[in-house]
Parts: structure tokens; C-alpha cells; sequence
């Protein structure tokens, strides 16, 4: 079968696979008119929380603010313009957004949000293509990051290039690069300002069937500009990180796909006190299955070290599993749910010399239910319920939160 052919075919197969599985992670169905190049919107979320601040009890409230109140009532306005174009065979999306966020009890904590996406997904020819993009947000950053009680504003921006090569119909090689900035406003909080610059070359060889296996290796270079006073002296959390990758993209059926990512990931700090660093297995697997046209799951299992802000150690061992679900019972009603689950171990980080390990374990759970109603094609109701628990051996890192919001949104 001539390759052209055999290219229009995967594609197919895929979006029949995966058009409702994308929508797993998306509930709000942005359900415009498809030929409408430039889309303003806007919206309103009402959210109430019992336990906002994330603290472990209404006495260790009391210690830190005066006050053993937990629970607050948030409002987020939210305007922004979407744009979405084809110019020939380019692909230019872009999306930007403004929020008011005000709080009616911790009203010390308003603030004004401001997000920025921006994509250009290019073709050149009839064998390269990719995608150059720039993202940008700004907000309150939320206190289950970081336990500052204070107006404690964050900074991220990623910008990301990659391209893929077909040097012939079954082989691709793809390279990427990327750099993300991390920065906040207060004083206290600038040795977690960070930047990491990562450089990525893949090739992936495609079966007839659309399946796909490949390679894939990364280097990573992650900079904390300032260092962390630790006593009398001082330490930097710089590091270097290399992964060995196999991948597998599996198309197992028209209504099943299996995703698999793993192999040998090192890290070790570039500080002279970098402790023992850090070499092990990591992966990640994922299925998407889509057993009827109205109902879709996503899973997911992992094994992965991800970055921590603790002075003993500059990343935990993670392992976790993730189940998110969607059923749509009519062409109007959208159900949506999730359920997380994820164990971090501090001891499988890079302990600094000198410094005492805190053999810290947290068991992170969280839970969420929603039911989206779009009347027309430019209107969204969400009303959505949200359990978030946080067990740790650290009794102050502990806490349980629940809550209900109520989201409306309209696109023009």
C-alpha cells in the first residue's frame, strides 16, 4: 500500500480512538462555531473549600494566623480571546486570558491571574514538521505547594520548539527543546527560583498498523540562581539529569491504546555537598480505552523522581496510579471523574552532607465529580465536588480538604 495511503489510514484509526479520550481531560467542550477564527469568552467559578490554606488543623491555624478558620469562599472572573487559524498547511492557536480571584474571609490573598498559549504547529514539505509554542502564567501559587501564608505570587513561562523528521515510511526522527522558567514575588521564596533547559532526540519506528516503538534520550539541566542558607553556610539544588527511554505506542483495538515510557533516569546535584545523587528505573504507562462512543477511561501508573522544595533533599521518588472516566448521556450533559492516588519518598532523594534526612513519606489521594450542562453551543455550566487528602509521617504536612464549585462560561 503506497505510504501516503498508509499515513490516512493511522490517522484515521487514531482519531476514532482518541477523539473522546481527549476529552477526558477537557471539560469544558469549546464548542464554538468550528469556522470562528477568533473566539473572545469569558468566566465565572464560585468555589467553596473547607479547607483552603491546606493546614493539618483549625489549632495550627490559630498558630499561624490568629484565627482557627480554615474554610473561605472564592470568586474567579475570567476574560480572554481564543484564536484559532489554518494558514495553508500551518496551524496557529493562541489563547490568553485575564483573572480577578477574590476571596470573601483571606481577602489578603486576592489577585489578578494572567495566562498566555501560543502554538504554531508547522509543516514543511512532505517530511518535517513540528511545533514552536510559548506559555506563560502568573498567579497565586496554590498553598499546598508551598506553605507560605502569604500573597505569594509565581511566575512560570515555557517556551518549546520540536520537529520530526520521516527519513523513510516506517522511521521518524524527532528532537526537542525546551526552557521553563519558575520565579516568585516574595523575598523569602527566591532560592526556589528556577530555570531548566532540556534537550531531547528520539526515533521511533511505525508499524503498519500505526503502532509505534522507539527510543527516546533526554539531558536536563535544571539552575537555582540563588542558594539556600542552611545554618552558617549555603547550598545550591543545581542539578543535572539524563534519561535512557524505550516508548511504546500501542494500538491495541479501535477502541484501546497503550502508552508506554520508561528506562534509566540519573540526577545529581551540581553542588560540591551533592550528597548520593540518584540512579533508578523510572516509567510511566498509560491506557486509553473507549468502550462505547459515550464513555471513555484514562489510566495511568507511574514511577518517577519529581522536583521537591526541601532543604534535604531537591526531589522524592514518586509512584502513583490515576483512573479519570467520562460518560456523555445526551449531546447537552457531560460526567466527568477522577481518582489519584500518589506515594512520595524523600528518602529516595539526594540527601545533602551534614544534614540530617527527614525520612519524610507522604500518601496523597484526591477525588473529584463533575456534571457539565451546555445548553447552546457557547454556553457551559459545571458544577463540580473535589476531595483532596494529604498523610504524612510530617504531622503538620497533613491535611483533608473538600470542595464544591459552580463554573459558568460563555463563548462569543
Amino acid at each position: 500500500m503506497p505510504r501516503q495511503f498508509r499515513n490516512s489510514s493511522k490517522r484515521k484509526t487514531r482519531v476514532q480512538v482518541c477523539a473522546l479520550l481527549v476529552s477526558v481531560t477537557c471539560p469544558f467542550a469549546y464548542a464554538a462555531d468550528p469556522g470562528q477564527v477568533v473566539v473572545p469568552y469569558v468566566q465565572y467559578t464560585y468555589l467553596h473549600d473547607d479547607n483552603l490554606l491546606r493546614l493539618s488543623s483549625p489549632e495550627a491555624a490559630q498558630a499561624a494566623l490568629g484565627s482557627s478558620k480554615l474554610s473561605d469562599n472564592v470568586q474567579s472572573r475570567v476574560g480572554g480571546i481564543r484564536l484559532d487559524r489554518m494558514i495553508s498547511r500551518q496551524h496557529v492557536m493562541l489563547d490568553a486570558s485575564v483573572t480577578k480571584n477574590t476571596f470573601d474571609y483571606f481577602s489578603q490573598f486576592d489577585n489578578d491571574a494572567r495566562d498566555l498559549k501560543a502554538d504554531w504547529a508547522w509543516v514543511l514539505g512532505e517530511r518535517f514538521s513540528g511545533n514552536v509554542g510559548y506559555v506563560y502564567s502568573r498567579s497565586l501559587t496554590p498553598f499546598q505547594n508551598l506553605r507560605v501564608l502569604e500573597t505569594n505570587i509565581r511566575t512560570m513561562d515555557t517556551k518549546y520548539a520540536n520537529a520530526a523528521w520521516q527519513l523513510h515510511p516506517d522511521w521518524t526522527v524527532r528532537v526537542q527543546a525546551s526552557q521553563f522558567g519558575l520565579s516568585y514575588d516574595l523575598t523569602s521564596q527566591r532560592p526556589n527560583n528556577f530555570t531548566q533547559n532540556l534537550a531531547e532526540v528520539g526515533l521511533d519506528y511505525t508499524a503498519r498498523s500505526g503502532s509505534i516503538a522507539g527510543v527516546q534520550l533526554r539531558r536536563t539541566n535544571g539552575r537555582y540562581p540563588f542558594d539556600t542558607v542552611v545554618g552558617a553556610g549555603s547550598l545550591n539544588n543545581s542539578f543535572t539529569q539524563e534519561d535512557y527511554k524505550a516508548k511504546v505506542v500501542w494500538l491495541y483495538s479501535g477502541k484501546t491504546k497503550l502508552q508506554f515510557l520508561g528506562g534509566l533516569t540519573q540526577r545529581e546535584r551540581n553542588s560540591a555537598a551533592s550528597g548520593n545523587g540518584y540512579r533508578g528505573f523510572n516509567a510511566r504507562l498509560i491506557a486509553d480505552w473507549a468502550p462505547t462512543g459515550k464513555t471513555a477511561f484514562k489510566g495511568n501508573l507511574w514511577r518517577e523522581i519529581g522536583g521537591v522544595n526541601d532543604v534535604d533533599a531537591n526531589f522524592a521518588l514518586t509512584t502513583g496510579v490515576s483512573v479519570a472516566a467520562v460518560y456523555l448521556p445526551t449531546a447537552k450533559l457531560r460526567v466527568d471523574g477522577l481518582v489519584d492516588y500518589e506515594r512520595r519518598n524523600y528518602n529516595g532523594a539526594s540527601i545533602i552532607t551534614g544534614i540530617t534526612p527527614s525520612g519524610r513519606r507522604d500518601d496523597y489521594e484526591k477525588a473529584s465529580l463533575s456534571l457539565t450542562y451546555s445548553p447552546t453551543t457557547s454556553l457551559s455550566l459545571m458544577l463540580a465536588v473535589s476531595r483532596e487528602k494529604l498523610q504524612s509521617n510530617i504531622t503538620s504536612f497533613s491535611y483533608l480538604s473538600n470542595g464544591i464549585s459552580l463554573t459558568s462560561r460563555y463563548e462569543f
